[in-house]
């Protein structure tokens, strides 16, 4: 017998004390480029490599998202949090100010030129999930380099010490 929902204030105050990597997840559309900043964001499995992430269903990217064939997780470094800002920022001209160059892969989104670490992926699955949809991409292409994440804790970006 199921018990009573925690209440989704509680449950987000608790959350907020989880600390998470900060990620812009892009994507390619017919309409041009499109990314947001996400902090739900981990791997499901290593053979084969497959993370997904997980969007709010009020984001109005969202449906671009979805069609799109796959995405790329740019994981952001210490110090990019104008640019974490930019793409949590709604109606923000995301890609006209920020650096950024195609991925190698034909499906997955920009990689953006300050992301010190990336996972380009091909969407394999896509599941509703309460007020968000999980999106798991396996990882066809990726980049790994020394750094310490931008982390969000706190509802604040926080500095790790090296």
């Amino acid at each position: 017998m199921a018990g009573e929902l925690m209440d989704p204030e509680l449950f987000k105050q608790v959350m907020s004390n989880v600390a998470a990597t900060v990620t812009v997840v892009t994507a390619r559309t017919p309409d041009g480029p499109i990314g947001l900043t996400v902090s739900a964001f981990t791997s499901v499995s290593a053979d084969p490599p497959i993370v997904l992430v997980c969007i709010d269903k009020a984001v109005g990217s969202l449906e671009p998202l979805l069609a799109a064939d796959g995405y790329t997780v740019n994981i952001m470094p210490q110090g990019s949090e104008d640019t974490a800002m930019v793409f949590a920022t709604k109606g923000a001209d995301r890609f006209g100010v920020v650096d950024w160059h195609e991925s190698e892969s034909p499906f997955a989104g920009p990689v953006l030129a300050e992301a010190f670490e990336v996972f380009e992926c091909e969407t394999v699955e896509q599941t509703e999930m309460g007020d968000h949809w999980v999106i798991y991409g396996r990882v066809v292409h990726g980049r790994a380099a020394d750094g310490i994440p931008l982390v969000y804790l706190n509802r604040r970006f926080v500095e790790l010490p090296e």
